[in-house]
């Protein structure tokens, strides 16, 4: 904990966890399918090296003091001021700055910034970027993750409704994200959605009250309803996907997100969503209106079954009076090359 040194210990990972979401029953079970968070925590700390960010000590004890119900970030800066190094007092503000949105990035996972911006923004990447000038973490949180349903369409999420569909059906590319501010966010048009995978990370805040706890349920309950646990093809699929994050070199995706129970048919109502709600409509929107545009998305495209097996009936038909077509072709031509052959 005295260092910065990676990689991290059985006994670091259990201590950082520990000081970040004060969380001692599922530690053990949860230190397993942790690599992706600690992963994420190694690329996050490597962007900043100061006095205050200088072990991973320094960083939690940071993170203690930011989840304090009582410390405005105003407070939290000044108290700071005192700690920052006699040759980096020139660059205090910047170093003050970077250090509390690293510590906010590691315990909410999402970029913040200070007086640069007011409310949301997208940085040039494409991300949410929250704005925090003063107030409480607790107020950023009540500010920025509120139940939002304004959308009064009802949707149906049938079964078919998963991660793996919304690709092979819908065309919807999914990309994995660890911006939990940018969760079933829709990007390019409608053309590609975004998921916060990191269920581990969610289940470390289940018993931690910094995030409220409905919040964190229902996000994965959403997790559940796009990557339902025992389905074989989304099994397949995710897979695929763990493959291709891998060979690419970006940030290893969360197998505890394919982990999170399967939904019955009762709780997958859109009803029962309330902070994602309007995420979910979109998407969902999106998927319906979606055509298949390939002969194996119109394999796959069960939504509605009765033009499914019309269409399929027609193109077995087609092809049967293709076939046979052919074949009475063939045969007449052979008739025709026999009996030319019998008067020769």
């Amino acid at each position: 904990m005295d260092s910065r040194d990676f990689p991290l210990s059985s006994q670091t990972k259990q201590q950082i966890i520990s000081k970040i979401f004060a969380n001692s029953g599922n530690i053990y079970e949860l230190i397993g399918t942790s690599q992706s968070y600690f992963s994420y925590y190694q690329r996050s700390i490597e962007k900043y090296e100061n006095s205050l960010t200088q072990s991973h000590l320094r960083i939690t004890e940071l993170i203690a003091i930011l989840k304090d119900s009582t410390q405005t970030r105003n407070l939290l800066q000044d108290a700071l001021q005192t700690q920052v190094q006699q040759e980096e007092l020139a660059d205090s503000e910047d170093i003050i700055e970077e250090s509390i949105n690293l510590a906010v990035r590691l315990l909410l996972m999402v970029p913040t910034g200070g007086f640069a911006t007011v409310g949301r923004s997208i940085t040039l990447s494409g991300e949410t970027k929250l704005s925090w000038s003063d107030g409480t973490i607790r107020d950023l949180i009540g500010k920025e993750f509120v139940p939002q349903s304004s959308i009064k369409e009802r949707v149906k999420l049938e079964r078919i409704f998963n991660a793996a569909n919304l690709e092979q059906i819908g065309g919807i590319e999914v990309r994995w994200t660890s911006n939990f501010a940018d969760h079933l966010r829709m990007r390019d048009d409608d053309k590609a959605v975004e998921i916060f995978h990191y269920a581990t990370f969610l289940k470390l805040h289940e018993n931690c009250d910094v995030l409220p706890k409905d919040l964190v349920e229902e996000t994965i309950r959403t997790l559940a309803l796009l990557l339902p646990e025992h389905d074989r093809e989304v099994e397949k699929w995710f897979h695929s996907h763990e493959l291709k994050v891998e060979k690419r070199g970006r940030l290893p995706l969360d197998p505890l997100a394919r982990e999170c129970g399967q939904l019955k048919a009762e709780v997958r109502q859109i009803d029962h969503f309330q902070y994602w709600h309007d995420r979910l409509v979109i998407l969902k929107q999106v998927f319906d209106q979606a055509e298949p545009k390939n002969i194996k998305q119109w394999w796959r495209d069960r939504r509605r079954r009765v033009q499914w097996y019309t269409f399929w009936v027609a193109a077995l038909v087609l092809t049967l009076t293709i076939v046979f077509g052919l074949i009475q072709c063939l045969e007449g031509g052979l008739q025709v090359w026999l009996a030319f052959k019998a008067l020769n």
